[in-house]
């Protein structure tokens, strides 16, 4: 084995371990082309073992001199044995007078990463409100007064400077819209009802027989 390609036999286990079975790493010595892979590991993602030929890929680099230009080629395609894409890089290895002489690459299979995406996207899809339903809304975290307000809110964000000067007919409405909401079907909220209205909890009764009446 070349001494300048032997160098890089630990970084082999040490990418492989690190990266995971999904990767695949390969050491290329190009002494002999017809074999020119001296170390692999996870060697079933390519389907290649010690004693492989060099690539079609390794072959163009060579022939167009890529090796001369840049250290290395990141995060190019690439195609496993059984059809996965892979994301791989190669890093070109030169003795002293510059002259290629071997490569490091990695290979890994992103499959399952692309399979759990898509899942995770349609899981999401699934969990979309309809554009119809936008204004449907629900509020889980809530006692007994911020749901009272909160309702009050929706149908007067502006209820704590305008309720000393509505008149009588505004406050209805008001308390109109909140019967349509269920809110009065929830114990208390007669009382929060009144206090953000200023009037007295019989008054909001008045209302109510009123509003039902009309209705």
């Amino acid at each position: 084995m070349n001494k300048y390609v032997s160098a890089y036999l630990p970084l082999v286990d040490f990418i492989a371990d690190c990266m995971g079975e999904n990767t695949e790493v390969v050491l290329h010595d190009l002494t002999d082309y017809h074999q020119s892979v001296v170390a692999i590991r996870n060697g079933n993602i390519s389907g290649r073992s010690v004693g492989s030929p060099i690539t079609d890929l390794s072959l163009k680099v060579l022939k167009a001199a890529t090796f001369e230009q840049t250290p290395y080629m990141a995060n190019y395609q690439g195609v496993a044995k059984n059809g996965h894409m892979l994301k791989s890089s190669t890093y070109f290895i030169k003795d002293d007078s510059e002259r290629f002489v071997g490569m490091l690459c990695i290979n890994t299979d992103y499959h399952n990463l692309v399979s759990s995406r898509n899942l995770l996207t349609e899981m999401i899809a699934m969990m979309k409100i309809p554009n119809e339903s936008a204004a449907i809304s629900e509020n889980l975290n809530m006692n007994v007064h911020e749901l009272v307000m909160n309702n009050i809110h929706r149908i007067c964000p502006d209820i704590g400077n305008l309720a000393e000067t509505m008149q009588q007919r505004e406050k209805m409405e008001i308390v109109d819209k909140l019967n349509e909401m269920g809110t009065f079907m929830i114990k208390g909220a007669i009382s929060y009802v009144a206090d953000a209205l200023r009037v007295s909890v019989p008054t909001i009764y008045r209302y109510l027989n009123l509003v039902k009446k009309e209705n």
